[in-house]
């Protein structure tokens, strides 16, 4: 009696050992799938303006080789005057750091003046560096573009100081899966491309705007 008594004792710890040791395998199995899940989460919630950028400049690229090597010119739009620098960026440039940007063989000194790209916008008030300074005007009440949105800028470099203005056309964008376009203002080229993932959708659509100068 007293050996079956022991017995089943054994036996109840034994359970009890099976029982806590899944317990804890479930447990931290479970922490250890939220953790994967959090951390996944968290990637590209660190993205900057220039990221975003490269993204942009990656796409662009992408869609005016395909375009161009299948012979579908109706993909893109690449306005002129500077539509030779506009594809020249687009398919040569690469961003060295946070200030300068190569071309081909030549290096250039650039300010991002947006970036839009998904939920990510990116349009300061006031950039100042590179020897350069932008300050972005509030657009008069009384003006209204139809089909689009207009950017009145101040560019301040040495001396001079340019105003322009720079558009945003939504239907356009999305018109097509790439649009570009350039002007040149002293020694200073501002670059416009927009890229899209989908036709007639501006949900889809991405900007990016700067301005180069050689040094």
């Amino acid at each position: 009696m007293v050996k079956l008594t022991s017995f089943k004792n054994l036996f109840l710890i034994l359970i009890i050992i099976l029982i806590t040791s899944a317990s804890l395998y479930f447990v931290n199995h479970g922490l250890s799938q939220l953790g994967s899940i959090t951390n996944n989460s968290t990637i590209g919630q660190n993205f900057t303006e220039l990221d975003y950028a490269k993204k942009i400049l990656i796409s662009a690229k992408e869609i005016y080789l395909n375009a161009t090597e299948e012979n579908k010119s109706w993909m893109y739009l690449i306005y002129e005057p500077y539509s030779n620098f506009s594809k020249e960026f687009i398919l040569n440039a690469m961003f060295i750091n946070s200030s300068a940007v190569a071309i081909g063989h030549t290096l250039y000194k650039y300010i991002i003046l947006h970036v839009h790209y998904e939920n990510f916008d990116f349009t300061p008030q006031k950039i100042q560096d590179n020897g350069i300074t932008v300050e972005l005007l509030p657009s008069p009440s009384s003006v209204t573009y139809t089909g689009g949105k207009a950017y009145h800028y101040l560019i301040t470099h040495g001396n001079k100081t340019y105003n322009i203005t720079l558009f945003s056309i939504g239907f356009i964008e999305a018109s097509y899966y790439l649009t570009a376009s350039t002007q040149k203002i002293g020694n200073l080229y501002v670059v416009q491309i927009a890229i899209t993932r989908k036709l007639y959708n501006t949900a889809y659509i991405g900007e990016l705007w700067l301005v180069l100068i050689r040094p």
